[in-house]
């Protein structure tokens, strides 16, 4: 299958079919086998990501599965414990995962997706039976994605968010292993100072640094409300999207349930996951939004198209990936200048 060629619209239609058909079904008959996940979420179990697989653990009894659910806060153990195999099957970023599934991973790329309708169409279209073969890598199965939030970028003081020549010199929190973040970083003119996840909001809210970027979910879990202060602020720009992905070790897991699993997860999670993520952005306050005009919208677009085509040249995200987000966003969008320009690809 050539991911680039692909007849979205049937596609959907089909991801969905097979959603509608899947639910419950494939009953296991037998003793079901008990299998850890571990389960990454910043505020542990009362977190609201730990909360929103609790079905999928009890639907995961019908596919011949029953897991043992472990509370992560901190998702470099988890991945720790997932390629030591302590955790037979982990929740994790997808940012992480691109180190394990390179395809599935890529989906968190920097300003890869703007809109949820978008990363919607991504999701399904990812999940379905024809990206089965882009959905493993070895020994690992990516066994479901669902929506992580918006990626904004905060700041702790709103008035340097103001101008892209503002964040000149200016020190920003990026994730060790996130090179798109410390690319980024640099083709904007800041200084990325390595962070872990453990570290990352203890940098910004004792002022290490100036700006953090996460979604909107952090300004509680990681108490970056701590960092913005009275004087910080949250840009409106959307960085980039989040996913959440379920990884397994395939050789200890039934032979179908990866793709069984994949698609009850984006059949069944998304309503549910989207209403806790659009809760939590609107529980940053209006007074700490900072609005980006059309003009900075338009600059910050060609920037994030020049970061992603040196991505691209360096292979550093799934090329299938990277095109597949490049026609979604000019089917939302298609009188975008990248859209009949060579980057990522080429025009769609």
């Amino acid at each position: 299958m050539d991911i680039r060629n692909r007849n979205w619209r049937k596609t959907l239609k089909l991801a969905g079919v097979a959603a509608a058909l899947c639910g419950s079904a494939h009953a296991f008959a037998g003793e079901p086998v008990s299998r850890t996940l571990c389960i990454y979420d910043p505020i542990g179990a009362n977190g609201f990501i730990y909360q929103s697989f609790q079905d999928y653990i009890t639907q995961a009894l019908n596919w011949g599965v029953r897991f043992d659910p472990k509370p992560y806060t901190d998702e470099d153990v988890a991945v720790s414990d997932f390629k030591s195999g302590k955790c037979d099957a982990v929740e994790i970023t997808g940012v992480h995962n691109i180190q394990f599934v390179k395809f599935a991973g890529s989906l968190d790329m920097v300003g890869g997706l703007q809109t949820y309708p978008e990363e919607h169409s991504a999701i399904m279209a990812i999940s379905g039976p024809k990206a089965a073969k882009y959905m493993t890598a070895g020994d690992f199965e990516v066994a479901g994605v669902a929506p992580g939030g918006k990626v904004f970028l905060f700041a702790r003081h709103k008035d340097n968010l103001s101008s892209m020549q503002k964040a000149a010199g200016k020190k920003v929190a990026v994730l060790s292993f996130d090179k798109q973040a410390t690319t980024f970083a640099n083709v904007a003119g800041a200084a990325p100072v390595p962070a872990t996840i453990a570290s990352f909001g203890p940098m910004f809210n004792n002022g290490s640094v100036e700006y953090a970027y996460a979604p909107s979910f952090a300004y509680k879990a990681l108490e970056l409300y701590k960092g913005l202060g009275t004087d910080g602020g949250v840009a409106d720009y959307v960085l980039g999207m989040l996913s959440l992905q379920v990884d397994v070790h395939k050789s200890k897991f039934p032979a179908d349930f990866g793709q069984t699993s994949r698609t009850w997860v984006a059949g069944n999670m998304w309503d549910t996951a989207i209403g806790r993520i659009q809760k939590t952005d609107s529980e940053v306050p209006d007074k700490f939004w900072a609005h980006v005009d059309a003009e900075r919208t338009k600059s910050y677009a060609e920037l994030l198209v020049k970061v992603r085509q040196g991505l691209w040249d360096e292979k550093w995200y799934d090329h299938d990936m990277q095109h597949m987000l490049k026609k979604i966003r000019c089917k939302s969008n298609p009188s975008e200048a990248e859209c009949s320009q060579p980057s990522e690809g080429g025009p769609t």
